[in-house]
């Protein structure tokens, strides 16, 4: 079991010990937390819950010592910050053996890392290099000239097309399929209507370090070159990415996202729930994206938007506020054009 005592989490997270300097065994929700763990309080509304939770330690933001003078407290500056730090800490380990299941299918050109860790019923392909510490769990698919980073973690079932790069200390929560081909056709004409024809695909995906893609995700390999997925971007289960797209550094890209062909995103973009991208779309450094948006064309750095096709965030919320009023708006409207033709009669 974990122990740390709250000055040891305190000096950690930068943050400031108020009351008694007790030792913590875990993290947990305040109505979830024993007296043994540290829980932590957001907002004022909170505070009858904190009094009430059985946690006698908590993580808060500043100022909020004086209102639980009961309560051992770690007061921070941004409070996901230092909750995220702190979830690291007590995080549970990955079970971790070094070896290769003999019920794993391996190609006599791979070149497999010997402190990697493969359980059964994987396949390994031709000319696949797997790094150290990397761990592949049952039932995935390494194509061939596949490329895993060191650390790195495939959860089962996840499927690597061959040619895909892994960078360092990548997560692939199950199910996840990387390198697939993109969305390309022509219609040839026909007579009656028209022929599908498909464009065969020739580029791979690459997937920089440390970056975390949620379960059941699938990113197109490009037609010619890369798709590129950069460093430290975080993507949440059922995420489509197209082909030939390109998604900079520390992206935040939410479920139900899907992202058109040839589609560039900048650094630190964020994506909420199910925001489309059009093709050929540009998202500058730092735009942030509202849950539902449709993005057409190149939006400015730092711009927040929103609504179908999206624009400003601010001038979407006045329209929304608009909308809500239509009905009685165009009521008024109509009783206005009933008064002034009565007068004009």
């Amino acid at each position: 079991m974990k122990k740390y005592k709250l000055s040891e989490i305190a000096s950690y997270v930068s943050g400031a010990l108020y009351g008694i300097d007790l030792e913590v065994t875990g993290l947990n929700a305040l109505p979830l937390a024993r007296e043994s763990e540290l829980s932590f309080v957001d907002t004022l509304k909170r505070l009858d819950q904190a009094k009430k939770s059985k946690a006698s330690a908590l993580l808060a933001p500043e100022g909020f010592s004086k209102h639980l003078p009961e309560k051992s407290l770690i007061e921070v500056k941004d409070l996901r910050t230092a909750l995220a730090k702190i979830s690291f800490l007590f995080k549970e380990p990955l079970k971790y053996e070094p070896g290769i299941s003999q019920l794993t299918y391996i190609a006599s050109s791979a070149e497999i890392h010997p402190e990697a860790m493969i359980y059964p019923f994987v396949y390994i392909g031709e000319k696949v290099k797997i790094n150290q510490g990397v761990i592949i769990y049952p039932f995935c698919y390494v194509g061939d000239f596949c490329e895993i980073g060191e650390g790195s973690i495939l959860f089962p079932h996840v499927v690597l097309y061959p040619g895909t790069v892994l960078g360092k200390n990548c997560i692939l929560h199950a199910g996840v399929v990387l390198g697939s081909d993109g969305f390309g056709y022509s219609q040839e004409p026909k007579e009656e209507g028209f022929k599908n024809l498909k464009i065969y695909h020739f580029g791979r995906a690459r997937i920089g370090d440390e970056v975390e893609i949620g379960a059941n995700s699938t990113i197109d390999r490009a037609t010619f070159g890369e798709t590129l997925i950069d460093s430290g971007t975080k993507i949440d289960n059922l995420v489509q990415i197209g082909h030939n797209v390109r998604v900079g550094k520390e992206c935040i890209l939410v479920s139900h996202t899907a992202i058109g062909g040839s589609a560039l995103l900048e650094d630190y973009v964020m994506l909420g729930g199910q925001v489309g991208i059009a093709p050929q779309s540009i998202l500058r450094k730092g735009v942030k994206v509202a849950a539902k948006s449709g993005v057409v064309g190149e939006i400015p750095a730092g711009e927040e938007i929103a609504g179908i096709p999206a624009i400003k965030a601010s001038l979407w919320r006045k329209a929304v506020i608009i909308f809500e009023k239509l009905p009685e708006l165009y009521k008024d409207l109509k009783n206005l054009l009933k008064e002034g033709k009565t007068k004009s009669s």
